[in-house]
């Protein structure tokens, strides 16, 4: 069997295609082979959930570390002599 690989895909079009697998006619025979499919589905959608939280977090703590590294801007008022 020789294996391909959809890429460029948003992970609302793969929670799409896999909601589609929901409401399919699905004869005995291609049972087992659409319950794989959906299994597919699944892991590829948990996959691109954790990729997106890594990359979340990866902006919160660069955006912690601009923070970080900028002097704190003080107040000053100035008085008249």
């Amino acid at each position: 069997m020789i294996l391909f690989s959809i890429e460029n895909l948003s992970i609302e079009e793969i929670a799409a295609m896999r909601q589609s697998l929901n409401v399919i006619d699905i004869k005995g025979s291609s049972a087992q082979f659409i319950a794989t499919l959906q299994t597919k589905l699944d892991n590829e959608i948990s996959s691109a959930q954790h990729i997106l939280k890594q990359e979340e977090e990866k902006k919160s703590l660069g955006i912690e570390e601009i923070e970080k590294a900028q002097p704190a801007k003080k107040l000053t008022r100035k008085t008249k002599s």
